[in-house]
This record gives structure tokens, sequence and C-alpha cells, in this order.
């Protein structure tokens, strides 16, 4: 559904909560993470100016975040 007016978004929207993350360091920089109801962090973005960052697997988004010495 469309809606045409002149006001902006947020005078006719409810407003959402702010979403909790949680920046974590890792071998490349940091990850962004989204804490998830079991107490494991999910990791919704990299934050690095290496590019093997975005090519590791272990750290795309989506993926469960382990820090360094855990399994």
């Amino acid at each position: 559904m469309s809606i045409h007016s002149i006001l902006p978004p947020e005078a006719y929207l409810e407003e959402q909560p702010p979403v909790e993350r949680i920046e974590k360091p890792c071998p490349y920089g940091l990850v962004d993470c989204l804490p998830l109801p079991d107490g494991r962090l999910q990791i919704s973005r990299v934050i690095s100016t290496d590019p093997a960052a975005y090519l590791d697997p272990a750290f795309a988004p989506g993926a469960i975040f382990q820090p360094e010495g855990k399994s």
C-alpha cells in the first residue's frame, strides 16, 4: 500500500524500538552482532579494511560469532 502525503513517514508510522547491537573485536577488526535469545551473537556486519575479512565465511553476515579461544 502506498501512502501519498506531504508529511514525513515519521509523522504517521509507529516508531520502532532501536535494535540492540554489540561490537566485538575479531582478527580482522570488528564485527557488529545481534544478541540472540539463547545468549549467542549473530554477525550482522564486518567492520574492517582488510579485504580477507569479507571473504572469510566465519565472519559472514548471519554466522554465529565465536570469540577467539572458544569453540
